[in-house]
Order: C-alpha cells, then structure tokens, then sequence
C-alpha cells in the first residue's frame, strides 16, 4: 500500500428533512496512501446545533438515512450551511481542522488474484445510481449489495486523477464511495 501521501478534496453532502429543508451537512476526505488507495476517512457533520459527530459512516450502512444524503458542490454546502445558522462556510483549512471522525480503511497490500497482470483498482459504492448508465464500468457486485467501478492502471501510471473523477461522477449520480481498493 505505502505511506499515507495526501488527502482528497474534500467531498460535500447534505442530509434533507421533510419538505425538502437541509437537516446536515457533511464534509468528507478520503486520506489516499501512495497507491492511490483509500487508507481513511476523516468527516464532520453540521447541524442546526454546531459542529457534531459525523453522519459518515451511518450515510454508508443505513438506507433511510442514505436516501436522505445528496451530492453537493461547495456552493451547495455553503448554501445549505448558511440555512442551517452556520453563517459563511469555512474555507478548506478549517473544514480540514474540524474532521474529526476518523474511519481507518483497508491498510493490507493489494490483494493478488492471479487474474491478471495488470493491477486495477475498484471504487467500492453504497446506494443507487440514478442512471446505471452513467459510467462504462459501473456495475453491480457482492449479489447485489453494492456497486462498484473498476480502472485499470497499469504499474507507474498516475491513476488518482481518473479515481477522482469516477468517484465524482458517482456521487453525483447518487451513490456514495466507501473505499477504493487495489487488485491484481
């Protein structure tokens, strides 16, 4: 797996109430190790009543609560930050010092198969897609219980930004990341 390199942008997500009113917002990176694989997940969660435990881990597992989550941009959380009595939205800086949850994730090297010679990497979602086409390589796995996408990478190629983007596209398209793992 190798050291721990860096972060993710932070990704944004906010919780509905009834009516269609902002209940949360939840701030999230994914701490990357230099594979490019998911070693963390540090988050925060704002409500009506400050800076509280993150929502994270139950956004992931329970689908009541799941069906309430949708993708924001930065914009959107501000939004949704300012309804909630927040006021202006820290910058990134501060958002990074409020992450204090923290979701260790897969620390193992990447599993070998022996299905092939070029290592891929799958990005593990939780949800449902709102359009099953929207990636070439998103599909169902684990008999039905989650999604995921593959990307092949082969050995010294610069993949984070190509898992970035994938992560991206399916949130948008409402599915929610759980980690990103590392295969041959």
């Amino acid at each position: 797996m190798g050291e721990i390199v860096g972060v993710a942008d932070l990704d944004y997500y906010v919780v509905m109430e009834g009516g269609g009113r902002a209940a949360a917002v939840v701030v999230e990176e994914f701490v990357l190790a230099g594979d490019h694989t998911a070693a963390g997940l540090a988050s925060a969660a704002w409500t009506a009543g400050g800076w509280g435990p993150s929502l994270s881990r139950r956004m992931r597992s329970d689908p009541d609560l799941r069906a309430r989550v949708v993708f924001a941009t930065r914009v959107g959380a501000a939004e949704a930050f300012r309804v909630l009595g927040g006021g202006e939205l820290p910058g990134e800086a501060e958002l990074r010092r409020r992450l204090r949850d923290y979701d260790a994730l897969n620390a193992a090297p990447p599993l070998r198969l022996g299905l092939t010679d070029t290592p891929y990497y799958r990005i593990l979602f939780a949800g449902e897609p709102a359009d099953e086409s929207a990636h070439p390589g998103l599909r169902r796995i684990g008999n039905g219980v989650a999604w995921c996408v593959d990307i092949t990478a082969p050995e010294g190629t610069n993949v984070g930004s190509e898992l970035r983007a994938a992560r991206d596209a399916m949130r948008r398209n409402g599915l929610i990341p759980v980690t990103v793992e590392r295969f041959y």
